[in-house]
């Protein structure tokens, strides 16, 4: 008995030098800064744990900045993901083998601006870096952009690189190749519009945001974004529940109904123009 007790606890033993390795194993990223009130939900789900430099981010967290929070994530790739105040980003996904130079990242951003710089440019045929969005999808290949979200579009804001852009929507399969210096947005539903140029008096607005946040730093009237495409709504909070990490129902497609047809005039019998009855004489 003693001896079956024994092994028990050298099992034990053993189990625990080797858990947090394993716990460990799975860190993409760790915080390089962090600036006011910023919480980690592990596993997209609540509570929310504070962060503190240098804590680590694995694949499945959320990440939420507060009003005048800030935080700056590096990932294992050299990756930089910039989140301004009051944002929220999942890491649904994120691999890289240095060895193979291969990578896998999928990020999704459910609130608010983000500054992303891919430094690492690996050629493959498909984009290996994703960024998605409430109505985009945004394919990377080595690049720095910000992307910015209200509530029936994403802005994307392509300082250096290139991108390919397009709908979230499988149904739009069009796709917008972004080069530097350029901004479209991409309405929910529809595909990309065209790009415009970005100056670089826009490139500091942006930054000027990525410190106040979208709501305080105001993006209507003189010192604004322009739009690209109809009028440009100040985004409030977005409505995302902590647990929904990987969903999106809160920005499902409008369902357009069909508008009803006025049936076309039936030609009748051909009498001339009609002329006012005058009055009968007697």
């Amino acid at each position: 008995m003693q001896k079956k007790i024994s092994s028990g606890l050298i099992a034990i033993l053993l189990l625990a030098l080797i858990l947090p390795v394993s716990l460990h194993a799975a860190v993409v990223g760790r915080f390089t800064q962090v600036r006011g009130e910023v919480d980690l939900l592990k596993g997209g789900k609540i509570p929310g744990l504070p962060v503190k430099l240098r804590d680590g981010v694995e694949p499945g967290d959320v990440i939420r900045t507060k009003a005048r929070a800030r935080a700056e994530l590096t990932m294992m790739d050299d990756s930089i993901l910039v989140l301004a105040p009051e944002s929220r980003l999942a890491v649904a996904d994120y691999s890289y083998n240095r060895a193979t130079n291969e990578r896998r990242a999928v990020i999704r951003l459910f609130k608010g601006l983000v500054h992303t710089v891919v430094n690492r440019i690996i050629q493959t045929e498909e984009p290996d870096f994703i960024m998605e969005t409430h109505t985009a999808v945004i394919g990377v290949r080595g690049t720095d952009w910000y992307t910015l979200l209200a509530p029936a579009f994403s802005s994307v804001y392509l300082a250096r690189g290139t991108l390919g852009v397009s709908s979230n929507l499988p149904t739009i399969p069009a796709q917008l190749l972004l080069q530097s210096m350029h901004f479209t947005q991409v309405p929910m539903g529809k595909q990309p519009f065209l790009a415009k140029p970005m100056s670089m008096e826009m490139i500091g607005i942006l930054e000027r945001l990525m410190d106040t946040g979208i709501v305080a730093g105001g993006l209507l009237g003189p010192g604004g974004l322009p739009p690209v495409g109809g009028e440009y709504q100040l985004p409030p909070g977005l409505p995302t529940s902590p647990d929904q990490r990987l969903r999106q129902e809160f920005y499902t497609p409008p369902v357009l109904q069909p508008q009803p047809q006025i049936p076309a005039p039936t030609p009748g019998p051909s009498h001339g123009p009609s002329s006012p009855s005058s009055p009968s004489t007697s």
